[in-house]
């Protein structure tokens, strides 16, 4: 076609769009609205992407480097960013001088400030432990740190937002998450559980920028980790509560870094120096200036989690649906339009134009309307994320590192909306080149039978995409590394075999729209005008039920695996007390006198708590200071048990039988009065003996003092009787009465007490009582069994309210469209005495049908992603059973059945009884 011509088509298509202000804002809108969505996501993603600059300031604020003491006396690997990965090098490659240096130096921070230059400072900056900490209700935990919020070296890493630093002794800033959950305000005071007597007054309000829902109280240096250390009991274990109440020995030393002044600084080869005795570094100058790739040695993405590959995958497809969406929605308008212009497009014909002339008048207006989407959805995009800016780096739990728009990225996504209408309107324009020019000038369009070899193709592209799609999410993937855009050959086989499952479901679509239409002579006058409508404008109608068909397919997709993976978390749930039990956990002597004062305090605290039942564990004690855990020993080996709770001997009364176990058996309580250990696993009792194993004097009597304890095993059998009860054998392998561990030698101490309250107490009453206890035992535990407790799943939400305002909207829009395209036919009806409430009736079933054959085309197409990301959430996992199938029965009703209803009565509410007078007689 000659530019001339090709020029004459746009403004035709410029001047159509003018007049038809109403269809033309429809199907910009269409257009724009993906491209906000993605424009806005691309600059949130791009802002959130940082500079090696911004990430070295929230990495170390003001400071030329952190370093962290990860394995002193090995040498380490890594790039230059410690916080991608770091391999620990085998002892064949460390430096000797790294093995003697460490064992000479007393302490890492001497063993690298000697590696250091001269003057060089080192602030600690190693995390604090989790702590209690006193909230207007009682207590919760929170991370703590210590910082001079008062030096500028800080800023960046954490920003003072609110308040002052804290200048004075037990003074502290917390984050705003902290504030929330203890219900305090600047100015008020929190207790520290194990320094009771210095409150920390809270002056100001900090935040990571890289972690803005953080939980955490900062206090000046020297007044929290150390004090907090000092006051733990000596030989406290660790499960008794040693990591709330001192330092936190798992996690390694690090220090911010001030070289001195002159110019110094930590370049590549003193990183690799450093590196040689264990030390990683993340310096500022290698960091602005990184190595050449020749001289890096470690490669993050041979260490990177299958999790991430996983995350890829449920992304990629996601992605790939919401854009096969976006290619649809605009469908059904461009339909309408060049059927509402098929007048215009015939006096083309009559005038002399050719075919190609009319498809070019099509086209022509998917490129104007296109163009005029896109620039407004680039502009609406660009212009939400930034006046919402704040509350998007809320919502996803960080600051920007920069406004970042990316010309060449909004080029792009402008340019897949334009080509997005263009694609739209190639059927439509192919369609209005071949209709004849007479029916066009009259307004009679010919109904075509639906082709035979559509849904054959559909019927293949259904098998290959499910198989292609189920054989990625389950293949190895050798590499896992990026093969395109960052998706993975798995991610990326997956997402086309869930693309080519749904275009073959879309083939069938015609079809079925076409079958619908045959059962319409057996109907009504108002269902048959509505399937025989819709069935005759299958280019209208086909377009509007794809669009539901791609959302319901999306929401589906993650519905069912979000469904399916939260079943396998609940399956795999392991509670450590009956539904709704209030347990205290305070592992000490049975007369200790505190042990009344604490069950008291929960009592007090918990007044509807109910009966309490008193539990000891069982121990054997084979010399002065020396005692071990006694467990119930398995059938199927001789080894000693260092199981998990199923393994538990533990020791009380039938209260305990109740409380604790949930078992209500008369014949048990009976048998443990008289002396009978009561066993709930079948594998750990044999012709009516259990057997009690411990470690200790192997054989003999209890050691003597200043003999050595011998190796080995004790066992002694005791008369039991069989609970089968799986629920019962989670909490403890065996129970046996006070008198009788006596009676066999063994000894006791309490291991805490159970109640089992009618309903589960609130959140707040939980804080009090932790609150008394740690006035009388710091180191008690309260535990309330609430069961499995799953997450939110925003996603799922997020999709699902998508899926909604897709198939209503689709819906609405294609009736509405079709009211406008019948009117003809309309005004012939109310001509011949049609009532009219004919028009409304019409209205609702050809909404009602879009929406319920959309949807049911959707289901079943979206279980075919569902399936394989199911598989790929197990593959590679050893030892880890697939996750189930799972229907969300909620989203699947309410998608198929309770929307389609509520499209079909809100077309019915809202179109227009009676047609307004288009001309007068005479």
């Amino acid at each position: 076609m000659k530019l001339s011509a090709l020029r004459v088509a746009l403004r035709i298509a410029r001047r159509d769009a003018l007049r038809a202000k109403g269809r033309s804002a429809l199907i910009a809108a269409m257009v724009a609205l993906p491209v906000l969505g993605v424009a806005g996501a691309d600059v949130v993603h791009r802002s959130g992407q940082l500079t090696p600059g911004e990430r070295v300031e929230r990495l170390m604020g003001g400071a030329d480097a952190l370093i962290t003491a990860h394995r002193p006396g090995r040498s380490v690997d890594q790039g230059p960013f410690a916080e991608d990965g770091v391999q620990v090098l085998p002892e064949n490659r460390t430096d000797p001088a790294s093995v003697t240096a460490a064992a000479a130096a007393g302490s890492p921070a001497e063993l690298v400030a000697g590696l250091l230059p001269a003057g060089a400072v080192l602030l600690p900056t190693t995390p604090g432990p989790a702590v209690s900490t006193s909230t207007r209700e009682g207590l919760f935990t929170t991370a703590t740190a210590e910082a001079d919020l008062a030096d500028r070296i800080w800023q960046g890493r954490i920003d003072l937002v609110e308040g002052r630093a804290p200048n004075a002794s037990h003074e502290a800033a917390v984050t705003r998450a902290f504030l929330a959950e203890a219900g305090l305000r600047i100015g008020d005071s929190t207790t520290v559980k194990g320094l009771d007597k210095a409150p920390f007054k809270l002056t100001g309000v900090v935040e990571y920028p890289g972690t803005l829902d953080k939980v955490e109280l900062v206090a000046r240096p020297g007044e929290l980790i150390a004090p907090l250390a000092a006051a733990a009991p000596p030989g406290a274990a660790p499960s008794a509560g040693l990591t709330a109440a001192g330092a936190d020995t798992d996690r390694p030393e690090r220090w911010l870094v001030r070289m001195p002044g002159g110019g110094a600084a930590l370049d590549w080869p003193a990183v690799r120096k450093l590196n040689r005795y264990g030390f990683t570094v993340t310096s500022r100058a290698v960091a602005l200036d990184p190595p050449p790739a020749s001289a890096v040695t470690y490669d993050p993405d041979l260490f990177r989690l299958p999790d991430a590959d996983k995350r890829v995958v449920v992304l990629a497809t996601v992605v790939g649906m919401a854009l096969l969406e976006v290619a649809l929605l605009a469908g059904p308008a461009f339909a309408v339009g060049a059927r509402r212009s098929r007048r215009q497009l015939a006096l083309i014909g009559a005038a002399g134009g050719n075919r190609g002339h009319v498809r070019a008048v099509v086209l022509g207006s998917g490129l104007v309307l296109g163009t005029v989407g896109a620039a407004v959805g680039l502009v609406a995009g660009v212009g939400l994320v930034a006046l919402l800016r704040t509350r998007a780096e809320e919502a996803g739990g960080s600051r920007f590192g920069h406004f970042a728009i990316a010309p060449l990225d909004l080029l792009a996504i402008a340019a897949v909306g334009v080509v997005t209408a263009l694609l739209a309107a190639v059927v439509p324009a192919v369609q209005a080149a071949r209709r004849d020019v007479v029916a066009g000038l009259t307004g009679r369009d010919a109904v075509g039978a639906p082709s035979r070899r559509l849904p054959l193709l559909g019927g293949l592209l259904v098998v290959a995409g499910a198989g292609l799609a189920l054989y990625g999410a389950g293949s190895p993937d050798a590499t896992g590394l990026p093969v395109f855009k960052g998706l993975t050959m798995k991610a990326l086989t997956v997402l086309a075999g869930a693309v080519t499952a749904e275009l073959g479901f879309l083939l069938f679509t015609p079809l079925l729209v076409a079958l619908f239409g045959r059962l319409a002579a057996r109907l009504p006058i108002g269902p048959r005008l509505a399937l025989r409508d819709s069935a005759r404008h299958r280019g209208r109608t086909a377009p509007a039920v794809a669009a539901v068909m791609a959302a319901v397919a999306g929401a589906v997709a993650v519905g069912v695996y979000t469904t399916g993976t939260e079943a396998q978390d609940r399956a795999s749930y392991r509670p450590t007390a009956p539904m709704g039990a209030v347990v205290v956990e305070a592992p000490m002597k049975s007369d200790d006198p505190r042990l009344p004062r604490l069950r008291a305090a929960v009592e007090r605290g918990l007044p509807d708590a109910g009966t309490r039942a008193d539990v000891q564990s069982m121990l054997y004690v084979f010399c002065t200071g020396c005692s071990s855990t006694v467990q119930v020993k398995g059938t199927g080996g001789g080894r000693f048990d260092r199981g998990g709770a199923g393994s538990r001997a533990l020791v009380g009364d039938a209260t305990v039988l109740r409380n604790l176990f949930g078992v209500n058996d008369r014949a048990a309580e009976e048998a443990l009065a008289a002396g009978r250990a009561i066993v709930f696993d079948r594998d750990r009792v044999q012709d009516g003996r259990a057997v009690l194993t411990m470690l200790g004097a192997a054989g003999g009597g209890p050691v003597q003092p200043g003999e050595t304890p011998q190796t080995g095993t004790k066992e002694i059998a005791v008369d039991a009787l069989l609970v089968d009860d799986p629920e019962a054998a989670r909490y403890g392998g065996l129970l046996m009465s006070p008198d009788a561990v006596r009676k066999v030698g063994l000894s006791t101490e309490s291991a805490g007490s159970v109640w089992r309250p009618a309903h589960p107490p609130t959140a707040k009453a939980q804080q009090r009582v932790e609150a008394d206890l740690a006035q009388v035992a710091p180191l008690a535990l309260l535990h309330v069994e609430r069961g499995f407790q799953p997450k939110d799943d925003v996603i799922s939400l997020a999709l699902a309210g998508f899926a909604v305002l897709v198939v209503l909207g689709a819906a609405a829009v294609a009736t509405g469209l079709a009211a406008a395209d019948s009117r003809n036919d309309r005004a012939t009806l109310a001509a011949v005495g049609a009532p009219p409430r004919i028009h409304r009736v019409q209205a609702g079933l050809q909404s009602t049908l879009i929406a319920g054959l959309g949807a049911a085309i959707g289901t079943v197409s979206g279980l075919v992603p569902a399936v394989a990301l199911l598989r790929s959430h197990a593959s590679g996992q050893i030892g880890v059973p697939a996750a189930p199938f799972t229907a969300p029965w909620g989203l699947l009703v309410t998608i198929t059945v309770v929307l389609p209803v509520v499209a079909g009565l809100g077309a019915a509410l809202f179109t227009r009884s009676r047609l307004p007078l288009a001309r007068r007689a005479g």
